[in-house]
């Protein structure tokens, strides 16, 4: 079984959705929907939205700069939050991977492993979102290594789940709910320090035996 480890934080002292919705044009990021129909209409483009629309928005927030509120709540979130659960040194992205998932439109992440992409085995995979998921607007996730049982993992806004998503496949399906998701991605190292490992290693625990096959990014 693929275990996956929960992260509480206070959303009134890291507003990330306020922030996210600022750059995105919307007061909330449930208007994020409605706001993209209106503005392709007025374009008099087709009023429906696809997967190009979600990577054009989430194109907005991948170009943020390091000082923007939203890439500073990133950092603060990483050190404050995240890096106290693993001893309180952790090395990670310096950068985000954001992702915008609109209801009503189709999958934004094929069913992956990070290991593939990144060449990298030791990384742990911590995903937030700034709205609460669940079902088809979330993240997905395989109930063993490799057997392809993928299950919706809820994950509430002031959440951190922190998974093995470097050799456990995950992805998206079509968001069929209501809710617009935004979210961020990063991925960390723990430092090896002495206190620093338990949960890392329940993390890793189930693990099939190496040596590991990776498809790409050797």
């Amino acid at each position: 079984m693929i275990d996956v480890h929960y992260i509480r934080y206070d959303t009134g002292r890291f507003p990330l959705a306020a922030a996210a919705a600022g750059v995105l044009g919307v007061e909330r990021l449930d208007q994020l929907a409605q706001a993209e129909l209106a503005r392709k209409q007025r374009a008099g483009l087709p009023a429906r939205l696809g997967y190009d629309d979600n990577m054009r928005l989430r194109a907005r927030l991948a170009a943020l700069p390091a000082s923007h509120p939203v890439r500073q709540l990133y950092t603060l979130i990483v050190q404050r939050v995240v890096a106290p659960v693993f001893g309180g040194h952790i090395s990670y992205t310096a950068t985000p991977t954001f992702r915008v998932h609109m209801a009503g439109t189709p999958s934004v992440s094929t069913w992956h492993r990070d290991a593939d992409v990144t060449g990298r085995l030791d990384y742990l995979t911590a995903w937030l979102p700034f709205v609460d998921t669940a079902q088809s607007c979330g993240l997905w996730l395989e109930q063993e290594y490799g057997c392809g049982d993928y299950r919706p993992v809820p994950v509430a806004y002031g959440e951190v789940v922190v998974f093995d998503g470097a050799l456990a496949r995950h992805g998206s399906q079509p968001n069929q709910t209501t809710v617009n998701r935004v979210s961020l991605d990063f991925r960390f190292v723990p430092k090896p320090r002495a206190g620093s490992a338990p949960v890392a290693d329940k993390l890793l625990a189930g693990r099939p035996p190496p040596p590991y096959e990776l498809e790409h990014g050797r």
